[in-house]
C-alpha cells in the first residue's frame, strides 16, 4: 500500500509555497523539510503521511519537539505554517539563541532522568526530591509566563 501521487504532490507543493528551502520525500510517504530562518539557523521538520491521510509530525531542529498525531496533511501543514511563522518571529529576538540552548538543556534532562529511572533503583526519597525540583520548575515558567507579554 501506497500513498497517492496527488496528496505527495500536493504536500511538496505546499511546503514549497510556505517557504520551505529544501524537501526531501522517501517513498512518498516520508517528508524532510527545512526551513531557513537565516544566520544559518534551520526549522526542520520530519512527518510522516500514512495511507489514510494521517500524519506524524515531529520538529527536528533547531531542539526535537514531540512526534504530534494529525488527522490531515491539511492539519499538519496548518500547523508547520503557524510553528513556522512563530519561528521566524522569535528568530528576531536577541534571547534566540539562549531559549535554543535552555530546550536543549530541557531535553538532556530527561534524557538524564529517563536514564537514572531505567538503570537505578530510586530511592523513595530522592522520587520526592525530584518530584518537588520539577514542581518547582514548573512554578517558575507559570510565573513567567503570566508576567511576560505575549507577541
Amino acid at each position: 500500500m501506497s500513498q497517492s501521487i496527488f496528496s505527495g504532490d500536493f504536500v511538496d507543493l505546499s511546503l514549497g509555497q510556505l517557504g520551505a528551502s529544501k524537501i526531501k520525500t522517501v517513498n512518498g510517504q516520508q517528508h524532510v523539510v527545512h526551513f531557513d530562518l537565516g544566520e544559518g539557523k534551520d526549522l526542520v521538520y520530519v512527518f510522516s503521511v500514512t495511507n489514510e491521510n494521517r500524519c506524524y509530525l515531529q520538529r527536528a531542529k533547531p531542539y526535537p519537539m514531540t512526534q504530534v498525531r494529525f488527522a490531515s496533511t491539511e492539519e499538519t501543514l496548518h500547523y508547520i505554517a503557524k510553528d513556522y511563522s512563530a519561528f521566524q518571529n522569535a528568530r528576531k529576538s536577541r534571547k534566540y539563541q539562549d531559549f535554543v540552548d535552555i530546550a536543549h538543556k530541557t531535553i538532556a534532562l530527561t534524557q538524564q532522568m529517563e536514564d537514572l529511572f531505567i538503570t537505578h533503583n530510586i530511592s523513595t526519597e530522592d522520587m520526592a526530591l525530584l518530584h518537588q525540583e520539577t514542581d518547582r520548575l514548573t512554578k517558575l515558567m507559570e510565573e513567567i509566563h503570566s508576567r511576560s507579554p505575549e507577541v
